[in-house]
Parts: C-alpha cells; structure tokens; sequence
C-alpha cells in the first residue's frame, strides 16, 4: 500500500489544474498596428482585421486564445511587446532593427506595396527627398530597412500618434507627402471623406511584407515553425486573399 500511494502522489503533479482544464490558463496577449485596414484597425476598443483573424485562427489550432489589447498607438504596441507585457504581434514589417526584438514568421501575412500620398494643393509632387518638402509619419512607423535611413537624414519629418491627424494634416497642405501603403491609404482617404484631396504618387517607394512577429521569449517562439508552415498554406490556398475583401468592407462600412 505505501508503494502504490507513493506512485499516485508522484502522479499529482502532472494532472492539469482546474484553470488549464477551462483553458483559462492558456489565454495569451497580443497587440498590432490600430489604424492600418484592412490588416488591422482599432474598433470600440477590440483590434480587428485580416491579421487579429489570422492570428486567432492559428493560435486557436494550438490550444490558445487571444486577447487582443489596443496601446493607443504603434509604437506603444511594439514597446509594450519589448517589455514582455504581449506574446505576439500580428504583424509587423521585419527590419534589422526589430529583428533585436522579434522574431518572425517566415512566410509574410501579406505583401504592402508601399507609395508616398500628397494633396491636390501640391504643386510639384516629385521625389519626397527634397530638402523643402514636409514628410508626415506616424509613431513607430517603418517602411523597411532602406526608407528608414533615408528618413533619418530629412530634414523635415513630423511625427503624430493616428492616421487620421496625418492624413488631416495632409489634406490642409501642413505637411507635403505621407508614405503608406497603397490599400491602407485608399481605404482611409475614402472612410474620411478626402478621396477628391489626396492621391497616390505611381512611383512604388517600396515593397514591404508583415510578418507575425513573436517577442524574444516568448512562449510562442517553439510554434513559429509551424505557424510559419500554416500561413504558407493558408496563403497557398487563396485563403489571405478571399478574406481581404471582406475586411475592406466591414473597414468601410462601420461607423
């Protein structure tokens, strides 16, 4: 008898407790960008889009849920993922910068063709570069590795915390250009009423890829192989692309 109850206690152990057996205990948290639609947008308060579906979806095949946290802008998301208060990012364009931090997925979410927005008012809309022009960015933005060191040398660059201040600012003539991605812009232009004021440039600035991105550490770097394998056949299956329209409209259509 003192051989068989030694065996049950050292048993005990293993046995799952009442949180893990509800599932309480394997809710972790995740952030993103809150005003980039369709990819992701901040909605009363809940980060939606095709990459918090995404990464609900994948997460829940492991046994996770999410709880996806707004920070008020991007870069506090990013900073809240350096202090291991998220487990996942989304998405977010890998950078060599980032790569100190992060670790990515390495199939991308999707492909951000990237291009410089202006306002009618503007009359010379040529290269951003020049020393007379203003360039409007958001807080925490990238645009990869190559437009961030350019950036860091103009010599004009105003930085806001929303897409909709830049995007006023853009449309009074405050500031002169707004890199964004061709999509994202779109959309926003048309949800605040500016499509008849703002325009793209045709040049492509560049091409950008959002990739989920784990904080070193995280709990979730061991799934990155099959995360990584699982977008690959999500993308493979036209499955990225046939949501994608349907966030454009519920972007759109919300109030």
């Amino acid at each position: 008898m003192p051989l068989i109850l030694a065996l049950l206690l050292a048993l005990l152990p293993v046995l799952p407790s009442k949180a893990q057996a509800q599932g309480t205990a394997r809710t972790l948290t995740a952030c993103g960008h809150p005003m980039y639609p369709p990819l992701s947008w901040e909605q009363e308060g809940e980060l939606i889009g095709i990459a918090p579906h995404l990464a609900r979806k994948l997460l829940a095949e492991h046994g996770y849920s999410l709880n996806m946290r707004v920070f008020g802008n991007w870069e506090r998301c990013q900073l809240a993922a350096r202090q291991g208060k998220v487990d996942l990012i989304v998405a977010a364009y890998k950078t060599r910068q980032r790569e100190r931090d992060f670790r990515f997925s390495d199939t991308p979410i999707v492909a951000d063709p990237v291009v410089l927005f202006t306002h009618f008012g503007n009359a010379n809309p040529s290269s951003w570069n020049l020393s007379d022009k203003t360039l409007g960015l958001l807080f925490g933005d990238s645009f990869g590795d190559d437009f961030d060191r350019a950036a860091s040398r103009h010599p004009h660059v105003e930085r806001v915390s929303t897409g909709e201040q830049n995007f006023r600012k853009l449309a009074l003539g405050r500031i002169d250009y707004m890199p964004i991605g061709l999509t994202t812009g779109t959309l926003q232009a048309q949800k605040l009423g500016l499509t008849g004021q703002l325009f793209p440039l045709p040049e492509l600035l560049t091409l950008e890829h959002y990739h989920l991105a784990l904080p070193r550490g995280s709990v979730l770097e061991p799934l990155l192989p099959a995360l990584s394998a699982r977008l690959q056949e999500l993308t493979d299956d036209h499955y990225i692309q046939r949501i994608t329209a349907h966030f454009e409209r519920r972007y759109l259509d919300t109030p």
